[in-house]
């Protein structure tokens, strides 16, 4: 059976390729020679999905080998192999993350996207001085992968930076920035996401939307209200809208606390 995935892996049809490496995690997590060394060579396919198959078979193998293999591929061309491997490593039980931190300064992007996008999914705090400093890479696809690396970390030190790339010219960093702070409940951004309410992306409006009833801010509400009054709202918008200040008005105690706060913050300004 291992010899035929091994010749399948030779086969002309990216589709025999990929099934054939996504098969082989078996014999790697055997630490069967021939099918890492086959899987490593994978890595260079001309296809996308067959160096990410590849990749996740290493990852799901989970024995030193496979990932020494990974970390190799990661610290050395050809340039398809390191954004193979970074995809792979997000996968990989207790890997040490610091290699990826690396490459996040690599010359090539797609390299840098894919170490930002692993970075996050592993919720390596380590990287957050580094990830945030990627916010304003030249490429929109690494700053979008940054924005989503923060999102998962969760951290409330990149609320400010994350605020920022609400204005990205990309509707894709966009969209991800502002999902990223309704994710992290930034309710230091409820004005920068007030003003989302009307960016010309539909799909950056609706997470502000979404963003605003996560954070549950009183200070929205007008805002919301007056979109709920708008016939010509697209439905998706509408829906989100509707469902922001629902949970917004919703009883509870976190709802109480916030009214209560605000009219402590209202009391002593009118006394002083």
């Amino acid at each position: 059976m291992t010899q035929e995935l091994f010749q399948s892996l030779r086969s002309e049809n990216p589709s025999d390729r990929w099934k054939a490496a996504s098969l082989l995690v078996g014999a790697a997590r055997a630490q069967n020679a021939e099918a890492l060394a086959a899987l490593a060579d994978a890595l260079e396919d001309d296809h996308p999905f067959v160096r990410w198959c590849a990749g996740l078979s290493l990852a799901k193998a989970g024995r030193s080998q496979a990932v020494a293999i990974l970390l190799s591929a990661l610290g050395k061309g050809p340039f398809r192999r390191q954004p193979a491997a970074a995809d792979a490593l997000a996968y990989a039980r207790k890997v040490n993350p610091e290699p990826l931190l690396q490459t996040l300064s690599s010359e090539d992007a797609i390299v840098r996207q894919s170490a930002a996008e692993a970075l996050g999914q592993l919720g390596y705090r380590p990287a957050m001085s580094q990830l945030i400093a990627s916010l304003t890479d030249d490429s929109a696809w690494v700053r979008r992968a940054a924005t989503r690396a923060l999102a998962h970390i969760g951290d409330s030190s990149a609320i400010g930076p994350l605020t920022q790339r609400v204005g990205d010219d990309s509707p894709w960093v966009r969209r991800s920035a502002v999902y990223a702070l309704g994710a992290i409940r930034a309710q230091q951004s409820v004005s920068a996401l007030i003003t989302a309410l009307d960016d010309p992306d539909p799909q950056v409006r609706r997470n502000a939307a979404w963003a605003l009833g996560r954070i549950r801010d009183l200070d929205a509400l007008s805002r919301l209200r007056a979109l709920q009054a708008d016939a010509t709202l697209d439905e998706e918008f509408a829906q989100e809208v509707d469902t922001a200040i629902n949970t917004i008005q919703r009883p509870g105690l976190w709802h109480l606390h916030s009214v209560r706060q605000k009219w402590l913050m209202r009391r002593m300004a009118s006394t002083s």
